[in-house]
């Protein structure tokens, strides 16, 4: 008797065991390594609590630039790695779904009623911007445009009054000209005016506040042989060699800015995260938008947003809509208002830009990346992105390294992207 109840006890421990082990389901997570993995795990905490039954699989990704960042997710994917939901932004939205990484969403929103109360809340700019071929294929989380930081203390050493949003470029150039100074006479630059960078993201902006952009709208027509774009182009890289107001080389703007030693920069929503682990307070400085040739108030700049999405090769695909449910929620986005979570770069809920938390951590006029927002352009994102961002840092990168003019930079961004959109790539 006593054996066969031990060899009952024994099967029940044991069917027990595999049911336990059925149950448990691990999810594979994908994200950018910016932000350690402690950061995105406070994300998933209310998650856990209500699906104890998930295990999340944090799998880090390096972040140089997205179309870097997709191809390694493409490649982690291929070396049989599980991932059902993927941290991604609108640059990859094309080509993932094109190479059949992303599932389209739509099935699960027609489907939900319960994620109409985000749709009504996330700005429609934001949630287009992450739609391909008519089909949802990320629900946005955070977004970023460029707008002007300046240092209050900075300009106001320089004897330089706030600059009104109705500035022009001769304006700028002056602030920046009176703000450059070598302190100690020993022949070097101590404080910057500004910092000129050649990348898509902090040029774009320039090119429309000149009344043009680097692409037409559906990135099938390069504009930089339009003079509008050149001469954007032109006023910044001179920043650097003609008027010597601008760092050549490497540099780290938001550090200085955070030190004092640069008064302007064109930065987005997330540089709230630096300058507040470098102690600077948001009193401290404030953003306005980018200057125009004569003076006309361009509020409009260029954007991008980030979002959560589910592979197409998800196990667990229902589960993984409820995790990117969870990913948008109210309580999970206001972790982007402090600026002390994996990002502080703009919540995609409209209701959140008016909590008192986002005003006591941003600058006085932080509501000016909002309208930013509301006039400017999407950053490109077509499949071709990253072979198109290459093109325009190989000559851009020439230009500013003083190795060639911008002109001819120009000349052959057109020339190459032509030919890239006409050998359909």
């Amino acid at each position: 008797m006593l054996k066969k109840l031990m060899s009952s006890l024994i099967l029940l421990t044991a069917t027990l065991s595999v049911t336990t082990a059925q149950e448990q389901i691990t999810i594979g997570f994908v994200y950018g390594s910016f932000a350690p993995q402690e950061k995105w795990e406070l994300y998933f905490e209310g998650f856990l609590k209500e699906h104890p039954e998930v295990t999340i699989n944090y799998i880090p990704v390096p972040l140089d630039s997205w179309g870097d960042y997709t191809q390694k997710i493409v490649t982690t994917m291929a070396g049989g790695e599980n991932v059902d939901v993927i941290w991604n932004a609108i640059e990859a939205v094309p080509l993932m779904s094109e190479r059949g990484v992303l599932r389209e969403l739509d099935s699960f929103i027609d489907a939900d009623p319960d994620i109409q109360e985000f749709l009504r809340d996330a700005h429609p700019k934001l949630i287009g911007g992450l739609r391909w071929k008519d089909q949802q294929y990320l629900l946005p989380f955070a977004w970023n445009t460029t707008l002007i930081y300046y240092n209050k203390a900075v300009l106001e050493n320089a004897g330089l009054p706030e600059p009104p949003p109705d500035w022009t470029w001769d304006d700028f150039l002056e602030y920046a000209q009176t703000i450059t100074q070598d302190t100690d006479g020993d022949g070097n630059i101590d404080i910057w005016g500004f910092q000129s960078d050649p990348g898509l993201w902090r040029l774009g902006a320039w090119t429309i506040s000149n009344g043009s952009f680097f692409m037409n709208e559906d990135f099938t027509e390069p504009w930089y042989d339009r003079p509008e774009t050149i001469d954007a182009l032109q006023f910044v890289r001179d920043l650097v060699w003609e008027h010597q107001v601008a760092p050549s080389g490497s540099f780290n703007r938001r550090e200085a800015f955070a030190a004092g030693t640069l008064g302007m920069m064109a930065d987005s929503p997330s540089a709230r995260k630096t300058l507040i682990t470098a102690g600077l307070s948001p009193d401290d400085y404030d953003i306005t938008f980018f200057p125009s040739p004569t003076g006309k108030v361009v509020s409009g700049s260029q954007w991008g947003t980030d979002g959560y999405g589910i592979t197409q090769d998800s196990e667990h695909p229902d589960l993984a809509w409820e995790m990117l449910k969870h990913l948008v929620s109210t309580d999970v986005m206001s972790t982007l208002l402090s600026g002390k979570f994996a990002s502080a770069s703009a919540p995609a809920r409209r209701s959140l830009s008016t909590e008192p938390l986002l005003a006591e951590a941003s600058p006085a006029n932080y509501l000016r990346f909002f309208e930013a927002l509301e006039e400017g352009r999407t950053v490109i994102n077509a499949p071709n992105f990253a072979e198109l961002a290459e093109i325009h840092n190989r000559y851009m990168s020439l230009a500013w390294a003083n190795e060639m003019t911008v002109g001819e930079a120009a000349a052959n961004i057109q020339a190459d992207m032509e030919a890239l959109i006409a050998e359909g790539n």
